[in-house]
């Protein structure tokens, strides 16, 4: 009993010496075994990173014809950038409802026939027997026409009239474009399928203006290098014979940049990647014309709307010169190049897949 006392009071000389480092010691141990609790679990608080999307870039899907063996490239000013940046298309849409006030603008007041397309999606299509409309909803695309017109004495509005009208029109269309518009030369037309070239202003029955949007300092094409992407036609009345939209987006955004072919390399691929997409007077031949040689003076830089919506953007060298037919006739060429070079300095994800550059079944 007296050890057992004698044991208590050193205990309790020894905590209230000590009491101090007693509390520390046990403070400590407990942060200890919250700490390696804790080890192992992430911190709620630490942000996570969101990988961002990697884009896959392949070449454009340029539909045209093959280039002859016999074709010469000789260009003296190639003064482009070593590199750009691609854009990204902001999807555009047209909603029914306004299908239906672009349909009342153009005078048609029934319900739309319905479609669906393999690349540019929903359909609405209007006809009468003087006129005809559609819009792709899911593409933002319009084309417009009116099949019977009567030729108009007087003259033509002027190209500054011209355009005016189609600025007002896109108003009134609530199409007006959130990108800066590339206002293309003005062209004179006269009655015929088509409406082909009219051999002088004095001559034409209509009168043709558009644009193409800039992306930056160079502006986007389509197919066609000749048909801007926003036109309209006026006849001498000044009423609408043609409308076309064909922006399929509503705006850019700048994403990676990549190297561009140099001078030399599109001189020694334009043979195999390059595709002939327009062929002057004769573009509206049943079947494209048999070229037998090609010599290219000029080249341009643009971006490239593919035919089927792809929404990433890419460079493509537009050459133009002339072209020799089996007849000996000599025509006004075009041909597309993808721009970027697809080789060991571009990302590995880069693929130029061949089966885009072939020539669809004509009828």
């Amino acid at each position: 009993m007296v050890k057992l006392e004698e044991m208590i009071t050193r205990v309790t000389k020894f905590f209230k010496r000590y009491w101090i480092f007693i509390i520390l010691a046990a403070v400590a141990s407990g942060l200890l075994i919250v700490r390696l609790s804790q080890k192992d679990q992430p911190s709620p608080l630490a942000p996570q990173a969101i990988p961002s999307p990697q884009i896959t870039l392949s070449s454009p899907k340029i539909t045209g014809v093959t280039l002859p063996r016999n074709s010469t490239v000789s260009i003296r000013d190639f003064s482009f950038p070593s590199n750009l940046k691609i854009f990204q298309g902001q999807a555009g849409m047209i909603s029914s409802d306004q299908a239906m006030e672009i349909a009342r603008e153009f005078g048609f007041s029934g319900s739309p026939r319905s479609s669906e397309d393999i690349f540019l999606g929903n359909f609405h299509t209007w006809a009468t027997e003087k006129h005809s409309l559609s819009i792709a909803l899911d593409a933002n695309k319009i084309d417009y026409g009116l099949d019977l017109f009567q030729s108009n004495p007087g003259k033509l509005p002027s190209p500054e009239t011209t355009k005016t009208s189609l600025e007002d029109l896109l108003s009134r269309l609530n199409l007006e474009p959130s990108f800066e518009p590339r206002w293309q030369r003005e062209e004179y037309l006269i009655e015929g399928y088509n409406l082909p070239f009219a051999p002088n202003p004095e001559r034409a029955d209509f009168i043709k203006i558009g644009f193409n949007p800039a992306i930056g300092q160079n502006q986007l094409v389509g197919l066609d290098p000749g048909e801007p992407l926003v036109s309209l036609v006026l006849d001498k009345g000044g009423e609408i014979i043609r409308f076309q939209y064909q922006v399929y987006f509503s705006g850019f955004e700048d994403q990676e940049t990549y190297d561009l072919k140099t001078k030399e390399e599109v001189e020694s691929i334009l043979l195999s990647e390059g595709r002939i997409v327009y062929f002057g007077t004769f573009q509206e031949s049943v079947r494209p014309p048999e070229i037998t040689q090609a010599e290219f003076n000029q080249i341009a830089l643009a971006y490239y709307q593919s035919p089927d919506k792809n929404p990433i953007l890419q460079p493509i060298y537009i050459l133009s010169g002339q072209g020799t037919l089996e007849s000996g006739e000599t025509t006004e060429i075009i041909a597309y190049l993808p721009a970027i070079k697809f080789g060991t300095q571009a990302p590995q994800n880069l693929e130029v897949p061949r089966e885009f550059f072939q020539l669809p079944e004509l009828p």
